[in-house]
């Protein structure tokens, strides 16, 4: 199915709620594509004259990348299947808080998050809702939009747990074998490689499914997103 049919019809399908504004979460397990596919759907919106904005939800990640590297380290001398508790920790309130306050036009900031691209936790961002206006600004990046026309795409793993804070779920589905070599390819363009291994990737997956309720029966829609050029809708 063409890329553009499946953005019309999640976008048909989104409109048809009669939301101007909307929170849309993106999820799906470790490399099933959801920042592409977020990029992706942005750049549609915006075609369509909605304003749209890409929400990383890792910005709230409690750890930097030599942190996470430590731990995966240390399993050498101890192994411990539950590591990603450690390495993957989250600012699970203030997650809600920041939900609650876009959802309430509240305005708010935080100066010291994970930065996407490096993982320092020196990113800032700052929500400014104005009478008519939203200013978003998302590390040195600011965007004003239209207060009333605004979809806000966030993507992350955790994302369930966060369902009564959003308006839609998007699942996406991939083959594990997709999304683990999807993991190799991106884990080789990082200044500092982590140590790429399946059994750590299994103990990933499987904290995601029993500390966060990774399941796709908790989305709004499911979209097959195996193969990034020919995406196809599982459930609408």
């Amino acid at each position: 199915m063409d890329t553009n049919n499946v953005f019309s019809d999640i976008y048909e399908t989104l409109k048809s709620k009669g939301k101007r504004k909307m929170i849309i979460g993106i999820t799906g397990f470790v490399g099933s594509g959801k920042t592409f596919f977020a990029k992706e759907f942005v750049q549609f919106l915006k075609e369509k004259k909605i304003n749209s904005l890409h929400f990383r939800m890792d910005i709230y990640n409690s750890s930097t990348r030599s942190d996470r590297n430590a731990v995966i380290a240390s399993l050498k001398d101890k192994y411990d299947p539950n590591w990603p508790r450690r390495a993957y920790p989250q600012n699970t309130n203030l997650i809600k808080n920041h939900l609650t306050n876009i959802k309430q036009e509240r305005s708010f900031s935080a100066p010291n998050l994970c930065d996407p691209a490096t993982k320092k936790l020196d990113f800032p961002i700052e929500f400014l809702f104005s009478k008519e206006i939203t200013t978003i600004k998302l590390g040195k990046e600011e965007n004003k939009y239209d207060k009333n026309n605004l979809w806000i795409l966030c993507d992350g793993v955790k994302l369930i747990e966060y369902k009564d804070y959003l308006d839609c779920i998007i699942f996406l589905r991939a083959e594990y074998e997709t999304r683990f070599n999807r993991l190799l390819e991106r884990n080789k363009s990082l200044p500092s490689p982590a140590n790429i291994r399946k059994d750590l990737f299994d103990d990933l997956e499987n904290n995601l499914i029993l500390d966060h309720d990774l399941k796709e029966e908790h989305a709004n829609i499911i979209v097959d997103n195996d193969n990034y050029n020919d995406k196809k809708i599982v459930k609408l």
